[in-house]
């Protein structure tokens, strides 16, 4: 069967249903027609596709994710996930507007030329705004390998301008398109334009994940996983803050930024010191349900138990104190177990080699007074057992 689009580019993910529709013009009823005979491959089953148009038709359904041990909640597939982004370790920038309030301008951001709000709702709080306005961080120092991860809706243009005092040194413009469905990247550094790229999603409605990684002189950009941009021998000079043209032609929201600098080796540092601290393995608020994202962490992960067959892990899993105690260490607990069962389910680990706990909020390794502070503590670790 041969299925073509006559409008733009016709993609079929892992686990699409092909909906396929029989009719005849004008000859015998299809009914009374002989089966054709099989060619060397089994016939479709109703997991794989869905016939109709007619009595006895079949529906087809999606195949399921793999559930967590610890809490239940369908796991994404991480194993077959193509994303080669490593989110960095040390967080030292995060935003996620938890310190803002509704009617006042984010506390963090120097707000000019411009409006924005507020929206909140199921536990989501997004930075909107309907049309053009400038942005500008406080201060920090970017580390020379480093990490960038935004989280944004909408079909308008953000440029991200990342500067040393009054001088940019890169800049990245994430944009969505008016089709809803197509979000874009250009990136530049101090020499000019280092590359561009787009690639399609299911709807700008729902967060787009931007990552950028600088990691000694080579330049990463991805969407949603897919990478988009990748150049070498890019030198950058000192940088220390952001200033964001938001929401330029069409409205945009921000929900998270996360820098961080690039993370250690998985293999290296555990067999050194014994433990591994990371901060690249992630979850939907408040829940065990593991992002995408979290699966380039893993398979490191997967990837040194393989290399050393005598090496057993306990997995722990922290929060930071937002809430309710009992109810973090619970989460803290899923969590772990959930990273344990995704190991064994998806990677293949033998789970004799496995155990996991959770701690909550407890033994923070930073403030819990600041947004950056909290990210840092959201945090799971592999002991060398």
């Amino acid at each position: 069967m041969q299925i073509s689009a006559s409008g733009p580019p016709l993609e079929l993910g892992t686990g699409s249903a092909v909906t396929v529709s029989v009719r005849s013009n004008n000859g015998p009823s299809l009914a009374s027609l002989p089966p054709n005979a099989a060619v060397g491959a089994p016939a479709p089953t109703p997991q794989t596709m869905a016939v109709a148009g007619g009595p006895g038709a079949v529906s087809g359904s999606q195949p399921s994710a793999t559930a967590a041990s610890g809490g239940g909640s369908a796991q994404p597939e991480l194993k077959s996930t193509k994303i080669e982004f490593v989110p960095g370790e040390k967080v030292v920038y995060f935003e996620d507007f938890s310190d803002m309030a509704e009617d006042e301008p984010p506390p963090h951001w120097k707000v000019r030329n411009g409006t924005v709000e507020l929206r909140t709702g199921g536990g989501i709080r997004e930075l909107y705004a309907a049309k053009d306005v400038n942005l500008t961080s406080g201060t920090f120092a970017m580390p020379t390998n480093f990490t960038v991860e935004i989280d944004w809706t909408g079909e308008g243009q953000m440029v991200w301008h990342f500067m040393n005092k009054d001088q940019q040194v890169m800049w990245a413009q994430v944009r969505g398109e008016p089709d809803g469905k197509t979000a874009s990247v250009t990136i530049a550094g101090p020499e000019g334009s280092l590359g561009a790229g787009q690639t399609q999603v299911d709807t700008l409605k729902n967060p787009v994940h931007f990552a950028l990684w600088a990691q000694q002189g080579r330049v990463r950009a991805y969407i949603n996983g897919i990478r988009l941009v990748d150049v070498n021998q890019v030198t950058f000079g000192p940088m220390d803050h952001m200033a964001l043209d938001f929401a330029a032609y069409r409205p945009n929201g921000l929900r998270q930024v996360r820098i961080a600098e690039s993370a250690p080796d998985f293999s290296t540092m555990i067999n050194a010191t014994g433990k591994y601290v990371t901060h690249g393995i992630n979850f939907d608020t408040d829940s065990d349900r593991l992002k995408p994202e979290s699966g380039a962490m893993l398979k490191l992960v997967a990837a040194a138990l393989t290399k050393n067959p005598n090496l057993k892990l306990e997995i722990d899993g922290y929060t930071d104190s937002v809430g309710k105690a009992d109810h973090n260490l619970d989460l803290s607990r899923r969590r772990a177990q959930a990273v344990q069962s995704v190991l064994v389910s998806q990677f293949g680990v033998d789970a004799d080699r496995l155990s996991s706990n959770g701690f909550g909020p407890d033994n923070p390794i930073t403030s819990n007074d600041t947004p950056d502070g909290r990210a840092n503590n959201r945090r799971v670790e592999f002991l060398k057992k």
